[in-house]
């Protein structure tokens, strides 16, 4: 990994821990007989839901909650915590249109296949790959997968993106359920937010997007790619909840949510 990469993996490390599904990257696969490697880490997420009334109303909610894991749990919900903020993968190229990867981190292990539909160094107008995975959640302890695609054009030594995948798996999300009184809101903790803290297990089918950019760096030949991008999500199917901890795990639901994705990867184009 060069040097100037090196700066921005202190940065990666030291954000708060969620889960995105995906993260941005080019629409290009590792050349055959070569190695080829990427790095991901999450600098912000928020997500969007709500508590289910028994009276038919439902009260909003903010569900990028505080990760606080059940006490009963071990490894894990250890390995959750310390791999969910950052993606670290290895591909190989197999041939020139196809490429095989594995894993480590946003809480899963696994891999993953992709195939070069449109390639740019072929003469096509852009980059088009179709990529699918399967996975080993940390949180659900089971399976996890996703399938999807990866577009982006060249322009110079920046490149645009857009990636769009359907993922399905077990997903963990916490809100603060606000209370009656002000007993749930501690005085000697100004900073945390008032309410019950309630967290849900469940099995969430996403459609995930990303917006970004890729800046080529280095000479040719030796180029890597930096990449920044705005990640998307809304779930489109949810069920099985179990409670984790505190209130009832039927009445929280995780509608959607936004991660922003700062990474890299190599070879670049």
């Amino acid at each position: 990994m060069k040097p100037h990469l090196l700066f921005f993996l202190p940065l990666l490390l030291t954000v708060p821990a969620c889960s995105p599904a995906i993260a941005p990257r080019t629409g290009d696969t590792t050349p055959a007989g070569k190695f080829g490697w990427s790095v991901h880490g999450t600098l912000w997420n928020f997500g969007w839901g709500h508590f289910e009334g028994g009276a038919g109303e439902d009260e909003s909610v903010s569900t990028g909650g505080a990760d606080i894991y059940p006490e009963t749990e071990t490894f894990p919900w250890f390995w959750s915590a310390g791999f969910s903020v950052y993606d670290v993968g290895l591909r190989y190229g197999v041939t020139r249109w196809f490429e095989l990867g594995a894993s480590l981190g946003f809480q899963r292990l696994g891999g993953e296949a992709r195939f070069a539909l449109l390639d740019e160094d072929n003469r096509d107008p852009v980059s088009l790959a179709f990529g699918a995975g399967g996975y080993y959640s940390a949180i659900g302890n089971g399976p996890w997968g996703r399938a999807g695609f990866d577009l982006s054009m060249r322009l110079g030594s920046v490149a645009p993106l857009f990636n769009l995948y359907v993922s399905h798996g077990a997903a963990y999300n916490t809100a603060y359920r606000d209370l009656p009184g002000d007993d749930d809101c501690p005085e000697e903790a100004p900073w945390q937010p008032c309410g019950q803290l309630v967290g849900v297990f469940s099995n969430e089918t996403r459609l995930t997007a990303a917006l970004g950019v890729a800046f080529s760096l280095g000479k040719e030949g030796e180029q890597q790619v930096l990449s920044f991008g705005l990640v998307p999500h809304v779930v489109l199917h949810s069920y099985g909840q179990e409670r984790a901890l505190g209130g009832r795990a039927e009445d929280l639901r995780h509608d959607a949510g936004l991660h922003i994705v700062l990474g890299g990867q190599g070879p670049g184009w």
